[in-house]
């Protein structure tokens, strides 16, 4: 036996200090709950408790968004509930005042309810949330977003329509705020137009409208006029709101299209539209009316150019009312012997280059050059035009009806020319005009269909529209503007409807959100707990055996100490 050996010594300090700090783990995890008081205790179990842990701060994250929108759409509902209320009062006066029985001074008691309650209707739309922000005026929560003009009465939008989002989930997002044009915004009523035809003698006509019959009487001779009138007293007197129009219609005769071979024109007198068929003719009249619709100013045109229903001719369907444009025919005399021209239109007056020498014009259309090249041309309120007969120039005015500026054409070096006037006529046959070349010869012609009787008389019903501005401007002053009023109202109230079944569809979406959540939440919390907590059971039984470990490591680090001792006692 070595006295001077200490392996038994040092084993059993060893021993002894992992008996200790396996106790001092323990300890520490039974204390703080934690199966992992360290990062160096289990790294890849570290790294999901923290993925665990963040997925537990999203789901809360989430939530807190849930439980905002939750509370925003509630209020939103509530305030739409209270407009729907209103909307309801409203809808009640106009039908009182919509009485023909009712006198002006009962109206006006009426009206003042009807201002207070849109007042209320603002003060609605101006609505704040607890924390004091608008809650119609989009991202800009601080700005109030309807504002009252104190003149006029009347309502402007100072938020604005950019729209923010909340996330929801991890695949959802919900819009988080609305601006006052969403729930507001124009709400247009039911629209229908009726084309009506077969004017064809004076007695007692009739259409449907709804449950309504519309009656009105016409009297010989027929005209559209007449026509036109009849119509509209009649839907005044029934209470619809509505706007009669006349349809007006030129009809091409179009030629032998295969043959086309040099420049197709089509013109209003403003706008020309052309297609070049030279070397390759066009198929049928489809390709030219394809042909037509392609060119770039084809939109400009002031009518459409549709096939007939004979599929042998084309229609200009002119787009304004009855298409009276007033028309001046100028005579120019001997082109050839002008020396200088002047235009005006009562306020621009242009001054076209004139050959010089004494040659004047060549043509008709060499003159309608220069005066289209002339400065300020296009500020004269008409447009010039070689006239259909290719002999006279039109002055063919830009805005529909009678002119109260009178036009001016006058040469210098002839005396012989005049300006004839055609007081608001349709300018089909003469403003209108369909050109192709077949061999150098001119191809079509034009017929112009009568105004009024042969044409088709329709009107648009129900062409307002209700918004919260429109709604302050409720009037039921009279019988027919009380009559309208309705119409607003009923078109808000579906409006009001729309956008409450809209917010009921978000808040059941977000209840399904937040159940979905909570199941995550859970499933997440206990894996996270299986991972993270400690085994208090397990943990214990480990302390309780690393203490027996160290007790016994004790005795035999004691009993080591003892070993230099049992060589003294064989000395002796």
């Amino acid at each position: 036996m070595k006295i001077s050996n200490s392996f038994l010594f040092d084993q059993a300090t060893k021993n002894i200090q992992t008996a200790q700090s396996d106790v001092a783990k323990s300890r520490e995890k039974i204390a703080t709950g934690k199966s992992l008081v360290r990062p160096s205790d289990d790294t890849s179990k570290l790294r999901s408790i923290e993925i665990l842990k963040s997925q537990q701060r999203k789901i809360e994250s989430y939530d807190k968004s849930i439980n905002f929108l939750t509370d925003r759409y509630k209020l939103e509902d509530s305030v739409l509930s209270s407009a729907s209320d209103i909307l309801i009062r409203l809808k009640s006066l106009a039908i009182q005042a919509a009485n023909d029985t009712m006198a002006t001074a009962d109206r006006d008691i009426i009206a003042v309810e009807v201002k207070n309650l849109r007042d209320e209707l603002v003060s609605l739309g101006n609505t704040r949330d607890v924390e004091g922000n608008f809650i119609f005026s989009g991202s800009k929560t601080e700005t109030q977003p309807f504002v009252v003009d104190v003149m006029t009465g009347n309502v402007s939008y100072a938020g604005d329509n950019r729209r923010l989002f909340a996330a929801v989930s991890e695949s959802r997002t919900i819009q988080s705020n609305t601006d006052g044009t969403e729930i507001f915004q124009p709400v247009e009523r039911a629209s229908r137009t009726y084309e009506l035809t077969g004017f064809d003698s004076e007695g007692t006509h009739n259409f449907r409208v709804g449950e309504s019959v519309i009656e009105f009487d016409v009297s010989a001779p027929l005209d559209q006029n007449q026509i036109k009138s009849a119509i509209s007293s009649s839907l005044e007197a029934s209470q619809f709101s509505s706007k009669v129009v006349v349809k007006s219609t030129d009809t091409i005769t179009p030629g032998t299209v295969t043959n086309y071979d040099g420049v197709l024109t089509v013109s209003d007198g403003i706008t020309t539209v052309t297609k070049d068929y030279a070397g390759t003719s066009p198929a049928d009249l489809d390709a030219v009316l394809a042909d037509i619709r392609a060119h770039a100013s084809y939109g400009d045109l002031l009518f459409t150019v549709d096939k007939a229903a004979n599929g042998t001719q084309l229609e200009y369907n002119w787009k304004a009312d009855e298409t009276n444009y007033q028309v001046e025919t100028v005579t120019v005399g001997t082109l050839g012997s002008y020396t200088a021209l002047s235009i005006s239109d009562g306020t621009t007056t242009i001054t076209p280059t004139v050959p010089g020498g004494g040659a004047g014009y060549a043509s008709v259309d060499a003159a309608v050059t220069a005066i289209k090249a002339a400065t300020n041309y296009a500020n004269l309120g008409f447009t010039v035009a070689k006239a259909y007969n290719g002999t006279d120039i039109e002055f063919i005015w830009k805005t529909t009806g009678d002119q109260t500026a009178t036009a001016t054409y006058a040469a210098t070096g002839v005396t012989n020319e005049a300006i004839a006037t055609s007081t608001n006529k349709s300018p089909a046959a003469s403003r209108a005009t369909y050109t192709a070349i077949d061999g150098g010869a001119t191809l079509g012609a034009i017929t112009t269909s009568t105004n009024g009787v042969n044409s088709l008389g329709y009107y648009t019903e129900n062409t307002n529209t209700a918004n919260l501005i429109n709604l302050t401007q409720v009037n039921i002053t009279t019988m027919v503007q009380a009559g309208d009023s309705i119409s607003i109202i009923d078109a808000a109230l579906d409006k009001v409807a729309q956008m409450r079944s809209d917010l009921g569809a978000i808040e059941n979406r977000l209840a399904y959100t937040v159940s979905n959540l909570m199941n995550i939440a859970e499933k997440t919390a206990d894996a996270r707990s299986r991972l993270d907590d400690a085994d208090y059971a397990l943990e214990s039984a480990r302390l309780a055996k690393a203490q027996v470990i160290q007790q016994a490591g004790t005795q035999m680090l004691a009993q080591a100490n003892q070993l230099t001792q049992l060589v003294l006692d064989l000395l002796r």
